[in-house]
């Protein structure tokens, strides 16, 4: 006769309990505290295509809803893959009529993933906040990204020439004028110290930069890449979009591209001729993006409008192709002098 007390069914559903636990597990479902019941994902968790950063928590857990490998959206379309190393990512997009910033923080050890998005658009005309630009040899102000390269690191890059015929020396001036501090504020065209941080020109690639035609950060492929490439699908006004890659505090990749598609460049003062309307100065662009590579973030504010880091460049602007104070500064506080 079967033994139906009450200590021999405790025990039978204790011994059932793991069974399910385990079956559930195989299957790749979340458990709740109470073993063996599914939780559902919350309704914003689609199991297809791109996430909206609006949508969702500020702070995910991977339990609830597992990122890593897809795309989430944020501010002004901007897109980032979260990684699926551990590592996290900043992207960066620079527009005609102002700014996106996206980043996705993976937290390993408490199995969380953290996003934060912003956006800035140039009003048009006078806004009441208005207040004249500063002088840049004058403005100190600056922004800091939350990761850097270790202080004294030569970064090595390489540069994809695209095939628009693009100015082929900009990116590397814009990368000379970060990490060598060039500026228009001394008489010798330089800020000094240096930062404690170079840079090493290793040679052209046929690999693109890691960034999508949406001006969005892929996956990384633990190489530099800094150049000329389509961005098809992105907003008309984007200019360039970076992206980084961080482990903790440390930067560990970036990648740079430039838009070729619907944008007339031009090569700057060095090219002996003057700016073509509605061209975008290629050097002042690459080295507003090559702030980014290095540790800088975007500066709002009118006031701030004359420094690289500022978060527009309009049209035959070559401020930004030179550092103002802030700028360096920024870069000081980063890395120290040289």
């Amino acid at each position: 006769m079967e033994d139906c007390s009450p200590e021999t069914r405790r025990h039978r559903r204790a011994a059932a309990i793991p069974a399910v636990a385990v079956a559930a597990l195989a299957l790749g479902a979340p458990l709740s505290a109470e073993a063996g019941v599914h939780r559902k994902p919350p309704s914003w968790c689609k199991p297809r295509g791109a996430l909206a950063a609006r949508a969702m928590p500020s702070r995910i857990r991977l339990a609830d809803c597992d990122l890593r490998g897809r795309t989430v959206r944020g501010a002004n379309g901007l897109a980032a893959v979260v990684p699926k190393d551990g590592t996290s990512v900043t992207a960066h997009a620079l527009r005609t009529d102002g700014s996106a910033e996206l980043r996705v923080r993976v937290d390993r050890r408490a199995k969380t993933i953290t996003i934060t998005t912003r956006g800035a658009r140039e009003p048009q005309g006078r806004p009441r906040q208005f207040r004249a630009p500063l002088d840049p040899c004058r403005d100190g102000a600056y922004r800091l990204e939350p990761s850097k390269w270790t202080k004294g690191t030569t970064v090595e890059w390489r540069y994809h020439p695209g095939t628009g015929g693009q100015p082929g020396t900009s990116v590397s001036t814009g990368v000379s004028s970060v990490v060598n501090a060039g500026t228009d504020c001394t008489a010798d065209h330089r800020f000094s110290p240096a930062p404690a941080i170079t840079a090493r020109y290793a040679g052209e690639t046929g690999t693109e930069p890691n960034v999508d035609g949406q001006a969005g950060c892929g996956q990384r492929d633990r190489a530099n890449i800094f150049g000329w490439i389509p961005l098809p699908d992105a907003e008309p006004e984007v200019l360039a979009a970076t992206c980084i890659w961080f482990n903790g505090p440390t930067t560990v990749e970036t990648d740079m591209a430039l838009q070729t598609q619907g944008k007339k460049w031009w090569a700057g003062k060095a090219s002996g001729g003057t700016c073509p309307a509605g061209s975008y100065d290629a050097s002042a662009v690459a080295t507003h993006e090559a702030g980014h590579v290095f540790g800088l973030s975007h500066i709002e504010g009118s006031q701030h409008a004359k420094l690289t880091m500022a978060p527009s460049v309009a049209a035959c602007d070559d401020g930004p192709a030179t550092l103002g104070k802030g700028d360096y500064d920024g870069l000081i506080a980063l890395y120290g002098g040289r």
